[in-house]
């Protein structure tokens, strides 16, 4: 017999947006239980840490004059993020997020997380409170107006757990989720496997939150040529996305591209940590082989469109590599640098290897990995959902994946993660429980045990590479040969080709040897029903229409496809 747990509110997935979930459909009177596969208290994305969490402060920017509007606006086409994003946000959401982000500041400063300080300095912004009263550090991003908090984020997710066990939510640390369990197409609960013994669990709740993170790692070849060496968690597997594909939810669909610019923003040989990003502020210049400044800081309000023309003349002058310079700054600037460095993702593993390597900012130029012109672009899958952050499934809602809500980080996950708690804890209130089908759960087990008991078969190393050529095969088909990906008959058989292959693959036999690779198994098997329907959306000629959405969904083992415009309530200011 499996486990059976019963709860109200099941969150898939533990980390930041997770977290907030539980947290609040907890303080909504829900019986909340949390599955994550690794450790509650580190894991996520923002599990070793985050220094920058845009805001809007109704306090400080109406002063600028700066709204919720145009900052709904500039994260979709104007400032530096919404240039390369072009619109293709969902203005709603973002709205949303935008007006819920300083309650989150406030809920994680109640909760322990340092967001005010004694002292400012001359690159923050500057602005008036009472006498005595501590600031915030606000320093510019991506955005048109200074609307960045820096912050000790480090422990950020261990302030979470703090709060998750203190409502009495229940945590199943190192559980992997399986699938979800449906009752006439509505989700009752969820099935879940424990990494350490292998015993299968069966969870059954009135409504489930997706929270596993918005990424698929290891569907593509990672840049760094090894998955362990790349900036989301290498464990973010698009679980939840195959979970919700597998029970008709609806997805919106991105196809792969190709950049028309060189960029950059990794430690060359150091692709976990984006020190060469904003994390820098305010004095890490980017610099060529001549020492010459291509980029005074990345959150200097430079043009993007002459930050490239810099890089491209150098590389055309053959004055790379470029390097990531702080010589010349300030003392108190490089020490401001590096206390980011130290609340932010793996940066502070950057820090240590300068220490074991004898490495200082103040003497020392750091080389930068280049990513060429030309370069083709992954494609992307996530949950679609409404304003309520629920799915077209009833009883699936969703704050991480979801479609893009504003710029990806620590804000968006926050304050959906928040939204869906509440929104999922009303929802069970008007739920009665549903009965399990039996039937349904040991096909299940069947499915997701059985790697454990094959003494043949391939690992799952062995699968996953074989999965990364067939989607770089995609890549290029869809947009190494003409813009469209469709448009030549050889680019049209190669993507059906490439389905043919995943089809073949996903059939493969394979084995583990102890419960971490069953969940290894069970992680490539989820990338590959995320590809299957990807591959399926680049054969329909639609999906490449400007201003869309492109939506997809499997219904009794058929994809089905649909449009809908991209909804545009702020339209961009520049092209007025």
């Amino acid at each position: 017999m499996s486990k059976t747990t019963s709860t109200d509110v099941l969150v898939i997935g533990g980390g930041l947006s997770g977290c907030m979930a539980a947290i609040n459909a907890a303080n909504h009177g829900a019986k909340v239980t949390i599955l994550e596969k690794s450790h509650i208290e580190r894991s996520g994305a923002a599990g070793t840490g985050n220094d920058h969490f845009w805001h809007w402060n109704p306090d400080i920017h109406p002063k600028l004059g700066w709204t919720i509007a145009d900052m709904v606006r500039d994260i979709s086409f104007d400032g530096e993020y919404g240039k390369t994003k072009g619109g293709y946000i969902d203005q709603e959401l973002c709205e949303i997020v935008a007006a819920g982000t300083m309650e989150a500041v406030n809920n994680l400063e109640s909760w322990g997380v340092q967001f005010k300080y004694d002292e400012i300095f001359p690159w923050n912004l500057q602005y008036e409170v009472p006498k005595g009263e501590k600031k915030y550090r606000i320093v510019p991003q991506f955005q048109s107006e200074w609307d960045t908090l820096n912050y000790d984020g480090r422990d950020l997710k261990k302030r979470l757990t703090e709060q998750c066990v203190k409502r009495r939510v229940k945590i199943f640390n190192r559980m992997a989720a399986t699938g979800l369990l449906t009752k006439d197409r509505q989700i009752v609960g969820a099935t879940g496997v424990d990494m350490r013994t292998g015993e299968f669990h069966v969870f059954k709740a009135k409504v489930v939150i997706m929270a596993t993170g918005m990424d698929q790692s290891r569907l593509f070849t990672a840049p760094s040529g090894n998955w362990f060496n790349a900036q989301s968690p290498p464990t973010i597997t698009g679980d939840g996305e195959a979970m919700a594909i597998r029970a008709g939810a609806e997805v919106f669909i991105l196809q792969a591209g190709k950049t028309t610019n060189a960029g950059f923003q990794y430690m060359k040989n150091l692709v976990r940590s984006s020190g060469a990003a904003t994390t820098c502020y305010p004095a890490g210049r980017y610099v060529n082989s001549e020492g010459e400044t291509m980029i005074k800081h990345p959150a200097v309000r430079e043009p993007l469109r002459k930050k490239r023309e810099n890089v491209e003349t150098s590389i055309r002058e053959g004055k790379t590599p470029f390097y990531l310079d702080f010589t010349d700054a300030k003392e108190e600037e490089i020490a401001y640098a590096e206390w980011s460095y130290g609340n932010e993702g793996l940066c502070w593993v950057i820090l240590e290897i300068m220490k074991d390597l004898g490495l200082d900012f103040r003497k020392d130029a750091f080389e930068l990995a280049l990513e060429p012109t030309g370069r083709l672009t992954d494609g992307f899958l996530a949950l679609w959902i409404n304003t309520e952050c629920s799915s077209n499934v009833p009883g699936l809602f969703a704050c991480s994946p979801v479609q893009f809500a504003g710029e990806v980080a620590a804000p968006t996950a926050a304050v959906l993660g928040w939204r869906s708690g509440e929104k999922a804890a009303k929802y069970s209130k008007e739920m009665e429980e549903h009965e399990l089908d039996e039937k349904q759960i040991e096909a299940e087990k069947i499915r997701t045990t059985s790697p454990l008991k094959n003494t043949d078969g391939f690992t799952w190393q062995e699968v996953n590479l074989e999965l990364n050529n067939i989607m770089e095969k995609y890549k290029r088909y869809v947009a190494g040969f003409n813009p469209s990906g469709i448009k030549d008959e050889i680019s049209v058989t190669g993507i059906k080709t490439c389905l043919e292959q995943l089809e073949k693959l996903v059939a493969s036999k394979m084995k583990a040897k102890d419960p971490h690779e069953l969940v290894r198994c069970n992680e490539v098997i989820n990338l590959i029903d995320v590809a299957k329907l990807m591959i399926r959306a680049a054969i329909e000629p639609e999906q490449y229409e400007n201003s869309i959405w492109f939506l997809g969904k499997i219904v009794d083992n058929k994809p089905i496809f649909r449009k809908i415009p991209i909804k545009i309530k702020y339209p961009s200011k520049e092209a007025a």
